[in-house]
């Protein structure tokens, strides 16, 4: 169909993206409804590319399945990396630095590579200010830059994990107060689902 876009592909994702606030989006596309294991979301403050829905987070690492990424930040080193990824036969979508984030990503861990090692990786191979959360099929993680100048907040209980970059984010999952982390420099987490996992509900407002 002209003018159509694909926005993801997979077997266990699904990508939801548009233009509006939180409230907005979920009474447009009843994201309180969703069911799932975990799942990423975003309200961006466009400094440099578009604000339209193709620029709107999450991003889809084309045309990996089931990867996905937000990002906070700015990298120094996108065009290179653009660059190279470019010559070696990848496709963008997007003038956006966090598609190549979900690109760098799921190129390597297409190479076998686990989550955690890339994430600890990517703290040598991206430059700038930054801190991404990245979605995948069997889990989630995050990493935050050496300068730890973009804020990002863990709150956690046995059945829960909550991430944020403000804490009221997280205050109507957590209403009483559980293990909370605040990652600082260099640092990166993650998470695996691994079945049976309970179903848990995006929470409404």
């Amino acid at each position: 169909m002209e003018g159509a876009e694909i926005h993801s592909a997979g077997r266990s994702s699904e990508v939801i993206k548009d233009v509006g606030d939180a409230y907005e989006l979920d009474t447009k596309h009843q994201i309180s409804k969703l069911n799932g294991t975990h799942g990423l979301g975003h309200v961006r403050l466009a400094t440099e590319s578009q604000v339209d829905i193709t620029h709107s987070h999450p991003f889809w690492a084309y045309p990996f399945p089931d990867i996905t990424v937000v990002h906070n930040g700015q990298l120094t080193n996108y065009h290179r990396l653009k660059r190279e990824f470019q010559q070696r036969g990848f496709r963008f979508q997007t003038h956006n630095d966090s598609e190549v984030i979900a690109a760098y990503i799921a190129d390597k861990l297409n190479r076998g590579q686990k989550l955690r090692d890339v994430l600890e990786e990517s703290l040598n191979d991206l430059d700038g200010t930054f801190t991404y959360v990245v979605s995948t099929e069997s889990g989630i993680g995050m990493a935050k830059d050496r300068l730890s100048a973009k804020p990002f907040l863990v709150m956690e209980t046995e059945d829960i994990v909550g991430l944020a970059s403000e804490e009221i984010a997280l205050r109507r999952i957590f209403p009483d107060e559980p293990r909370r982390v605040e990652p600082q420099e260099s640092q990166v987490m993650s998470w695996s689902v691994s079945p049976p996992v309970p179903v848990l509900r995006v929470p409404s407002r």
